[in-house]
């Protein structure tokens, strides 16, 4: 398990062990980002070396752990132990929220960023979902959005057949991945997600961090238009 990549400035990923979720199993992919005032902020934490700890600590203090969707909220617990001054940041509780034991939450994650990181990141509910409603966040210095489940890229692995199938079938296999077709179906108001969608495109992004499936380092917004065209057919 690789420890932390650097991604842009000020930007880092890290690659966790995989998870099993819903029968299948799935990688993992935290991303920290370092704010003006040197703290630093930690999205969807994943289990990591100790190493990988020594090093963001050098990087900076741990401020804000966030879970950016409801299916990860379960991964802020162990990483309050670890850094329990660390504010906690989840989206509204909905039917898929996956946590565990109490969280003692500063806030709830919305449509703007809190003040104390607004000065780096933008953010963005993207609604319409009453199942899954993601935040997306957009680190405006490097240019780089953030998204953790909406958009998938599985890639095929030799071998495995039946996991091979299912992810060509959800419509998230390599190369092109995509919005898989089971949350497709969850979006009940295609117009508020329509709403969202237009405001995500307004972002001035070249870069795109997923937490399922390898990242895209340039031209990320044609890819997000492409993988969201779904939502537009319709629309008029």
């Amino acid at each position: 398990m690789p420890g932390l990549q650097a991604f842009a400035k000020d930007v880092w990923i890290a690659d966790g062990p995989n998870v099993r979720d819903f029968g299948v199993m799935f990688t993992t992919r935290m991303e920290v980002v370092k704010l003006s005032d040197g703290s630093l902020w930690v999205n969807s934490p994943v289990a990591v070396p100790f190493d990988t700890l020594q090093r963001m600590n050098q990087l900076g203090p741990v401020r804000y752990l966030v879970a950016a969707t409801p299916r990860h909220v379960w991964r802020l617990e162990a990483w309050h132990t670890l850094f329990p001054e660390a504010e906690l940041w989840a989206p509204r509780s909905t039917p898929f929220t996956l946590k565990k034991g109490h969280l003692p939450l500063t806030g709830i994650l919305g449509d703007r960023p809190p003040q104390c990181w607004a000065d780096n990141l933008d953010q963005l509910a993207f609604k319409g979902n009453p199942l899954i409603e993601e935040i997306l966040f957009f680190q405006r210095e490097s240019r780089t959005v953030i998204l953790d489940d909406l958009i998938q890229i599985h890639p095929i692995v030799k071998g495995k057949p039946f996991r091979n199938a299912l992810f060509k079938l959800a419509g998230v296999a390599s190369p092109d991945g995509g919005v898989a077709h089971d949350i497709k179906m969850t979006f009940t108001n295609r117009k508020l997600a329509r709403r969202s969608l237009e405001r995500l495109l307004s972002w001035d992004f070249d870069r795109l961090i997923i937490a399922h499936g390898p990242c895209i380092e340039k031209d990320a917004k044609p890819f997000m238009r492409e993988a969201f065209r779904w939502l537009e057919r319709g629309a008029r």
